[in-house]
Formats: structure tokens, sequence, C-alpha cells
């Protein structure tokens, strides 16, 4: 396979310009221009997840419902 030239530094610029632009979409959680479909806006609250098996917390004589695990007061 043949090996590629030496990128120019404008070629350079326009991959690290897109690659910003892509983190900070994706940390925004916006969807691709174009892509059609509307991006999943953050949740109003985070759920409390057990630490043992990852579920949403439902607490039962101080456990987990789920797995028994026991959880801190």
């Amino acid at each position: 396979m043949p090996r590629r030239g030496q990128a120019s530094l404008e070629e350079l610029r326009h991959r690290v310009k897109a690659l910003e632009e892509r983190l900070g979409r994706l940390e925004a959680g916006r969807a691709p221009p174009g892509d059609g479909r509307a991006a999943r806006p953050p949740r109003a609250s985070a759920v409390e997840r057990c630490p043992g098996c990852g579920l949403p917390l439902r607490r039962r004589a101080g456990r987990c419902r789920e797995c028994g695990v026991p959880l801190a007061p």
C-alpha cells in the first residue's frame, strides 16, 4: 500500500477544526448537521443507581431490592 504524502498545514487546520466541532457537538448532545434526528435532551434529574447491579435504586430494609447489596445510610 503506498504511503500518503505529508499533509499540508492547511489540511491539518481543517482536520483540527472539524474534530473540535465534532467534540463540542458530542459534549453538548447535539445531532450532526443535516442528520434529521433530534439529539436526546439531557435528563432533568439523574436517576440514583445501585452500586451493585446498576439498576435504578429501589430500597428495601437498607438494601437494594433487586440484588440485595447493603446501602450506606
